[in-house]
């Protein structure tokens, strides 16, 4: 196979893995064995354990030396100690950049919430990632400390693998509404009227909220049938 077929086979077989653990598939914890993808594309293990190291790379997949790849599972405390740490990291963020807040920020954070609002009603959970990403990292990137915005950032990367495994807001059932970005907005105006008691509170309970919307998903695919 000549290197440009690798490399479009890399591609293929991580895309295809990528959008089966987004669309929850494939559960937390399965693994990906090459062989039994090797044997349903008829390619070899080369392009899969690269697709795979991609996927590694994003948080998606955990390697474990001599036992294989898994959808990454993370455990009930490590999900809630990562939102504890990251709704009190925030909180600090948000308390310091307050001050230095003007007209234009507020409104690409208003901005952000019109995407993500789009996004969640469209169930369209790439799209609802990143503006709520932006949303968050709008205010906290005011702070005006480095290290807090680096461990901001991080902590939305790790919990956002945490809602896409686990939000029921992308669940196929209608009764799930989307409600984030209603507390988004309410967010702005604190922070535009400097409230910084009832921004806290505020804060305190999206965050809460956020855990209380993380549900195991029940029915997945067999490995095989995401490449038919």
């Amino acid at each position: 196979m000549k290197i440009q077929q690798k490399q479009s086979m890399k591609v293929f077989i991580y895309h295809h893995l990528k959008e089966a653990i987004l669309a929850r598939q494939l559960p937390p914890g399965k693994q990906l064995i090459e062989n039994e993808i090797s044997r349903t594309l008829n390619i070899s293990r080369t392009p899969i354990r690269n697709a795979i190291n991609l996927l590694a790379d994003e948080g998606l997949v955990d390697i474990v030396p001599n036992k294989g790849a898994f959808v990454t599972n993370p455990t009930k405390e490590e999900i809630l100690q990562a939102y504890d740490l990251r709704k009190r990291l925030e909180i600090m963020a948000a308390n310091q950049a307050i001050e230095f807040l003007v007209e234009n920020d507020f409104k690409k954070m208003e901005s952000y919430i019109a995407e993500e609002k789009e996004a969640l009603f469209a169930k369209n959970i790439t799209n609802y990632l990143k503006a709520n990403q932006d949303f968050h990292m709008s205010y906290t990137q005011k702070c005006g400390n480095k290290f807090l915005i680096d461990f901001v950032k991080k902590l939305i990367n790790q919990t956002s693998i945490y809602l896409i495994l686990f939000d029921i807001v992308f669940e196929e059932d209608p009764s799930a509404e989307p409600y984030g970005y209603k507390e988004h907005l309410e967010i702005v105006q604190l922070l535009k009227q400097k409230k910084r008691k009832e921004l806290k509170v505020c804060l305190e309970n999206h965050f809460d909220n956020a855990i209380d919307s993380l549900n195991i998903h029940q029915e997945y695919k067999d490995l095989k049938e995401i490449f038919k």
